[in-house]
């Protein structure tokens, strides 16, 4: 399978569902400067799936420019990476409305966990499919991944639920802080090369 036609695709529905929202972000109903803070806590959201979705995209680049093989198993596992995160901009403006509900904090942490689980099995995937095509540099570069380390970790995959968990109970609100304070841990750990791979 053309690895650049999947890449180009994915790229294209990241675009889209960056897109949808921002789109998602109401005008506000006065000139007046501070009419902007009507809007806090969907800026709030909008700002954590934007940098959740800016932190995918870029592992996600990262496990396809290291692998050189595309199956017909890593393109449908690829879809539901992108099926998860589509999911996003509905997530972020429901807890727009109600930024310490149960409910849209609930959902937006079950849209984390469905992500996680298909980002999870597309690299297994791309990992077997490495192993198979006997791709050694891309098998030793996707498992040094922080992600697929953290990821591949059980105690602190548990650990994260448990947390997940006891915040939604106790204040929902502090779900959609671990999941930021995840999202730039995972962020600012990325392999030494990320940054060097067409150099």
């Amino acid at each position: 399978m053309n690895k650049a036609r999947v890449e180009a695709f994915t790229d294209a529905v990241v675009a889209i569902i960056l897109t949808i929202m921002i789109l998602e972000f109401k005008t506000p109903s006065s000139l007046a400067f501070s009419a902007i803070f009507e809007n806090g806590p969907y800026l709030i959201s909008y700002v954590v799936g934007y940098v959740f979705v800016g932190v995918a995209w870029y592992n996600h680049h990262y496990l396809f420019a290291v692998s050189k093989r595309i199956t017909k198993r890593v393109y449908w596992l690829n879809n539901f990476w992108l099926f998860s995160m589509s999911f996003i901009p509905v997530a972020t403006a429901w807890v727009g409305q109600g930024l310490n509900a149960f409910g849209p904090e609930a959902f937006y942490a079950i849209v984390y966990f469905l992500w996680t689980l298909s980002y999870q099995l597309l690299t297994l995937a791309l990992l077997s499919t490495s192993r198979q095509a006997g791709d050694t540099k891309a098998v030793k570069a996707i498992s040094a991944m922080p992600l697929y380390r953290f990821l591949t970790t059980w105690y602190w995959v548990l650990g994260l639920v448990l947390v997940d968990v006891i915040a939604l109970v106790m204040m929902p609100s502090l779900q959609l802080l671990v999941v930021a304070g995840l999202v730039v841990f995972v962020g600012a750990r990325t392999n030494s090369d990320s940054d060097q791979l067409f150099n």
